[in-house]
């Protein structure tokens, strides 16, 4: 006979269940709720029934207010990606201002975008305790404040400080939340809710815009009126309202064969104790949950998959370890692409109106490369071929580097220019889909944050670099030889591995 207090009580069922690996139980998926129903009083002895309930989340609304956000975030991307992808203006009228080398001059106007990838992971720990909104208002405040101290410093120290610095950390918070936020109101349409979301179609507008800011307005007026579009942020930043509680559908609860095969689990963990038989009440009832929403749910990835990943368990994956290699090598080029194509224009006698166009030809093919090789790579066809779709594309972008220098007019410069930032858009896009295919969905939140942080620590390397090459050489053609082979050698580093796990025997 099992005394009273040999019985697990319901705080201490519930307390386990709410412990370590059962979290996973009552995710956004389902809700596991394990209970004792044991009267009041009466002695039940080892049969007690365990009742499991799972509580199923309706989907999201898939409309709605949701194409409020969609529209919102689409604003805040055009803002984000239209001065970041003016780096290169932004060199122009820096060096004409301050004669400072091109190495620095190239950091500086680079280190924002690589800010906004390094820091992604701490973005998300702020949205995750403050939500939305407040993470986007602060971002763009400091976005605001990055460009009036900018438009009041008189040397490149104080440059670093507001526009590398202060806007890099802001863009930092304003463009996670902006992606994640539409996420959380589509679920069917979602892919198509994120896309419209992320392709900052207008972009292209602001390089002319910029252009005609600074001829139109000088130096501080220029970057006055740019602190005032960015506040326009939070005016969409507001609009940020948190998606409303899901509400639960209750299932049927466990009939009773399943309580009984749920307490049969947890009785056949007994031990032996010193006093005879005692009950491993923790992590007896934890398996007989955990058991119970496995058996009911085989396909949930919350369940099956409770444990957290490491960085060193995900990095054995040789495809995708090569993969952030690529990436790594790659951004050390797409960043410098940016900075460097109206400086290139400059060295082959292009006006500065003219490369302005060049630059917002640039982003419009990105901004439809995000959409058409993202479309290509989805067809029925290809689908199965995807990662070695995309490594053949990051090939092209390497090969459509090196051949920017050979390039001697307007209308060259143009076209090539388009062809990169088609590809350009390609790869940006389907990253995080080439991860999930490579690791499994399940694993693509850990995934995507490493992924972030090499391409964040290639930002830094690359301008830099490139820089250094045109402050020796006195033209930048080496700098874009250099990134295009650093392109190509990240993108055969990735075929090997995909070669290797194609020819695995099955």
């Amino acid at each position: 006979m099992t005394n009273d207090n040999e019985q697990p009580t319901y705080r201490a069922i519930q307390q386990t269940i709410m412990s370590t690996d059962e979290e996973a139980c009552i995710s956004e998926s389902f809700h596991l709720k394990c209970t004792n129903e044991e009267e009041s009083g009466k002695d039940k002895g080892d049969n007690y029934p365990i009742d499991c309930e799972v509580d199923e989340p309706e989907l999201s609304p898939d409309g709605g207010w949701g194409w409020v956000i969609v529209f919102s975030s689409l604003m805040i991307h055009i803002i984000l990606f239209g001065i970041e992808k003016s780096s290169g203006i932004f060199f122009l009228k820096f060096d004409e201002a301050f004669q400072q080398p091109a190495s620095i001059t190239a950091w500086v106007t680079t280190v924002p975008g690589g800010l906004r990838s390094i820091l992604g992971p701490l973005c998300s720990l702020l949205t995750n305790k403050f939500s939305f909104r407040p993470v986007v208002l602060a971002g763009a405040i400091l976005m605001a404040l990055g460009m009036l101290l900018t438009g009041f410093a008189s040397n490149m120290a104080l440059i670093f400080f507001s526009f590398a610095i202060v806007e890099g950390l802001g863009m930092c918070l304003v463009y996670s939340p902006a992606v994640v936020i539409v996420g959380k109101y589509f679920t069917k349409r979602r892919g198509l809710a994120v896309g419209i979301a992320s392709s900052s179609f207008g972009s292209f507008l602001f390089p002319t815009f910029i252009e005609f800011a600074f001829d139109y307005y000088g130096y501080m007026g220029a970057f006055l009126l740019l602190s005032g579009i960015t506040l326009n942020i939070i005016v969409c930043g507001s609009l940020f309202t948190p998606p409303p509680e899901r509400k639960l559908r209750r299932r049927q609860k466990t009939s009773q064969n399943e309580k009984e095969t749920a307490q049969h689990l947890i009785r056949s963990q007994r031990q032996d104790g010193d006093n005879g038989k005692e009950l491993s009440e923790q992590p007896n009832e934890r398996t007989a949950c955990h058991q119970e929403c496995v058996r009911r749910f085989p396909c949930n990835r919350s369940c099956l998959n409770s444990s957290k990943l490491t960085v060193s368990e995900i990095m054995r994956d040789s495809r995708f370890a090569t993969f952030c290699v690529a990436m790594f090598l790659f951004s050390i080029a797409a960043n410098s692409a940016y900075a460097f194509i109206p400086l290139y224009a400059k060295q082959i006698n292009i006006t500065n109106s003219q490369s302005t166009y060049v630059v917002a030809i640039t982003i419009l093919a990105d901004g439809l490369g995000k959409v058409c090789v993202g479309a290509l790579l989805d067809i029925r066809l290809v689908k199965p071929y995807r990662v070695l779709a995309y490594n053949v594309t990051l090939l092209l972008v390497g090969v459509t580097y090196l051949c920017l220098p050979s390039t001697s007019t307007f209308v060259q410069l143009c076209c090539v220019s388009s062809v990169f930032g088609l590809l350009f858009g390609g790869i940006m896009s389907q990253k995080s889909v080439v991860a999930a295919d490579i690791l499994g969905v399940d694993k693509l939140a850990d995934a995507f944050g490493i992924l972030m942080l090499f391409q964040g620590a290639g930002s830094f390397v690359g301008p830099p670099i490139s820089g250094l090459m045109k402050d020796l050489t006195g033209n930048n053609n080496d700098g874009f030889y250099f990134g295009g082979v650093t392109t190509i050698v990240g993108s055969l580093i990735f075929a090997g591995a995909n070669s290797v796990h194609h020819c695995k025997p099955m």
